[in-house]
């Protein structure tokens, strides 16, 4: 029997940072005794298998049977430990909690969860809201999530669903002891730079010198006019990228560019700080009477860090706009000419030789040719002498069109 540890998130806690120093030391954990199956896209599938979720893109049509995979890894295991880490798991309702569970079994389960303050919470879950296509603005989204009337309830409703830390909690608590569901805070800032690993490394039971001098990457961080600007691209894109072009354009590309380029860092802005404080005391209130296991210090999840003087995070100058504007600019004009010697490279591996400049305008040509008659037969219902022009060619070039 094997002691499998769920980490299930929550979101914004840090998750990026751990399952990186997972995947990068795995096989230092291995030969420790300590099992991360497949790797964290298997496990991501698996998540996805038992929530019913389905995507697009790359991972279309790979979650059916991932979790059946990834349980089979995990009974294949010989050594005493096994550390699955997937903040997907975070949105499990309490009978898929406990399928897991039984799937996983005779393996004893311990469940891992993060927990990070809500002035923090807030503005990066704003931000991931945007880079992953929202429209949202800022005074919508905090309004929402508040509740406060008028506003529209869809960014509220999700926003309590994927960071309410009770729920996460009373799901999984369904599925096995209390005592085996521990909990992680989100150490504060100024912290040590490994704070959180060793927390959840004391968690999961895992080797005293985890993850050792690893570096492993973080999501980076844009501030007030960057984020600014991915919003109304969104906006003026709309639902022309499907989600992994999206993915492509602002993730991997804007975003990874944009981030520490600031002067105006993401920060909760005043007015709902002592909102965020006193919704910390009543959260760490109702945690100690439930008595779990905490690894960190409760008190961080109470907001206690400044907040942000100045305007608020969607009140923005045009010299900042513009800025923020032309750094996205360049990012996108550099990941164009990086695609276009890409495209360039698989052209010649693929047929041998680049087509000569001769080539490529007489080319041009008959490609602007054929796009003016498919016009004119477009508009031959419209324009009679488009019409006229289309039976003259037709007449010409089809005999059998006059029998």
């Amino acid at each position: 029997m094997a002691d499998v540890f769920l980490h299930v998130g929550l979101y914004k806690t840090g998750t990026t940072t751990i399952q990186g120093a997972l995947a990068a030391t795995a096989e230092q954990l291995a030969a420790a005794g300590v099992l991360f199956p497949g790797g964290h896209r298997a496990q991501r599938l698996a998540a996805y298998d038992l929530l019913g979720q389905r995507v697009g893109g790359e991972l279309r049509g790979e979650a059916a049977g991932a979790l059946g995979r990834l349980v089979d890894l995990v009974a294949a295991h010989d050594g005493p430990t096994v550390v699955i880490s997937e903040e997907e798991l975070s949105l499990a309702r309490p009978r898929q909690a406990r399928r897991l569970v039984r799937a996983l079994a005779p393996h004893r389960v311990h469940v891992v969860v993060g927990a990070r303050d809500m002035a923090r919470t807030l503005v990066s879950a704003w931000q991931q809201t945007i880079v992953n296509g929202g429209t949202a603005t800022w005074a919508d989204f905090v309004a929402s999530v508040r509740g406060q009337e008028g506003a529209p309830p869809s960014e509220g409703v999700s926003f309590h669903w994927r960071h309410d830390l009770l729920r996460v909690v009373d799901s999984w608590s369904s599925a096995v002891p209390p005592e085996r569901v521990r909990l992680v805070t989100v150490p504060p800032r100024g912290a040590p730079g490994g704070a959180l690993l060793a927390r959840f490394a004391e968690a999961a039971q895992l080797p005293a010198d985890w993850p050792g001098d690893q570096q492993v990457a973080r999501n980076v961080s844009l501030g007030a006019a960057e984020l600014e600007v991915v919003r109304r691209l969104n906006e003026a894109v709309g639902d022309r990228f499907n989600a992994t072009q999206h993915r492509f354009v602002i993730e991997a590309g804007i975003r990874a560019r944009l981030a520490g380029t600031t002067a105006r860092p993401l920060e909760l802005p005043a007015e709902h700080l002592g909102w965020a404080q006193s919704y910390g005391r009543r959260l760490v209130a109702e945690l100690e009477r439930r008595g779990l296991t905490v690894h960190g210090d409760l008190g961080d999840l109470v907001a206690y860090d400044a907040a942000a003087a100045g305007p608020a995070l969607d009140e923005l100058t045009e010299p900042e706009l513009l800025a923020a504007t032309q750094a996205a600019l360049v990012s996108m004009a550099l990941d164009h000419g990086r695609l276009f010697r890409r495209y360039r490279s698989a052209f010649l591996e693929r047929e041998g030789r680049l087509p000569g400049p001769a080539e490529v305008l007489t080319s041009q040509a008959r490609a602007g040719g054929f796009w003016l008659r498919k016009r004119a037969v477009h508009h031959a219902d419209e324009n009679g002498l488009a019409a006229r022009a289309a039976q003259l060619y037709l007449a010409r070039t089809s005999p059998s069109s006059q029998w």
